[in-house]
């Protein structure tokens, strides 16, 4: 039984086994992906909740977020963009994205997030 499907979309494998770790610690099931590599996992898996770095190589967080949000399959799952403050500000508003969480974060924050876009998803263990 776990709180809910996390995917986790970043170009570096270290955010991505931090987050990874803590979020599977808190309870959650957790996938990763870089950049477009995030599209097919997230229309097969329908995650509850989308961890969506901004700045990475090839196709960036802005083009991934509008892709998502283009496919009914995956238009209703709430995404959190993550990125330093200064980018958050700038680029988060041109993004299809339901909230941030700006780099570095502390735990407590990225819980804080979760579990609200969770709640608001309607997600829980019965779902998975």
């Amino acid at each position: 039984m776990t709180k809910g499907l996390v995917l986790v979309v970043d170009d570096d494998p270290d955010i991505i086994e931090v987050v990874r770790v803590a979020l599977e610690d808190e309870g959650y099931q957790v996938l990763a992906a870089v950049n477009g590599a995030a599209l097919p996992i997230a229309r097969e898996r329908h995650p509850n909740v989308i961890l969506l770095d901004i700045m990475m190589p090839g196709m960036d967080g802005i083009e991934v977020s509008r892709m998502l949000r283009a496919d009914p399959r995956t238009a209703d799952i709430p995404i959190i963009a993550m990125s330093a403050h200064d980018r958050l500000r700038s680029i988060g508003a041109k993004m299809a994205v339901n909230d941030g969480l700006p780099k570095p974060f502390m735990l407590n924050q990225l819980f804080e997030k979760v579990a609200h876009w969770m709640e608001s998803a309607g997600a829980g263990a019965k779902d998975q």
